[in-house]
């Protein structure tokens, strides 16, 4: 089983999530789902505790998580499907940044498909420099649209 998204419990507090980002490394990510979301499906506090002992894979859930720093508390929101343009859009979840607008306030984001490259666009309606992110890249964008986003679309791998 592939498992990306996991929540254990944490002694004497409520549930955390960690996302495993390679072997023996985790971050913090997305607690919760966001209406655009393909699936909500969360692990169970046991397959945490599993995946703590030892390297472990996650179900892909389809989407890309763009957050608004690069700081540990950075607020985030995922997206699924497109988006010609991220007018509109708030960071909908973490601490850093939460409700400030996405549109030109990304600064790293993370793919969480398994078969999409997300393609994250300067200008609104898949136009100038793009950014790719391939399925289970996690990292800052490209200077070339870092903090200067307006719009997602996705490229099928297969």
């Amino acid at each position: 089983m592939k498992t990306r998204t996991l929540s254990a419990v944490v002694a004497g507090s409520a549930a955390a999530a960690l996302v495993l980002t390679g072997v023996g490394t985790a971050v913090a990510a997305p607690a919760e789902s966001d209406s655009h979301s393909k699936s909500s499906t969360h692990a169970t506090a046991a397959t945490a505790a599993a995946a703590a002992a030892g390297p472990a894979r996650a179900a892909w859930d389809g989407n890309i998580y763009l957050y608004y720093s690069t700081a540990s508390n950075s607020a985030w929101r995922g997206f699924y499907p497109a988006v010609p343009d991220f007018a509109g859009y708030t960071f909908t979840s973490g601490v850093d940044g939460l409700g400030q607008r996405v549109k030109n306030n990304v600064n790293r984001a993370w793919n969480n498909d398994q078969n999409n490259a997300a393609n994250i666009w300067y200008n609104e309606n898949y136009q100038g420099a793009v950014d790719t992110f391939y399925p289970g890249e996690a990292r800052q964008l490209k200077t070339s649209v870092r903090n200067d986003n307006a719009s997602l679309s996705w490229t099928y791998l297969g």
